[in-house]
């Protein structure tokens, strides 16, 4: 494969990558702003703070993937360089 090729492929895969990371990022704020509100909510039937902390715990899991998952794009991107 040619030097030509290979630059293209490279260029083709960076400008996926970062559409990656931008659509992720998008989707970590949507999550955390969910978390937030979820947190700020506490429903009559949630006396004992456990029951709060197992319905919010979903919440607190999808910022932690969006969160690994922007980390992961982020070295994919720098090894790129």
């Amino acid at each position: 494969m040619d030097s030509g090729t290979q630059k293209a492929r490279d260029t083709d895969r960076r400008r996926i990558l970062e559409e990656e990371l931008a659509t992720e990022q998008k989707s970590l704020e949507a999550a955390r702003k969910e978390l937030e509100e979820q947190e700020s909510v506490r429903y009559g039937n949630e006396r004992n703070y456990q029951k709060v902390l197992d319905r919010v715990q979903p919440y607190k899991d999808k910022v932690q993937l969006h969160e690994r998952n922007i980390e992961a794009l982020r070295r994919e991107i720098s090894n790129l360089r």
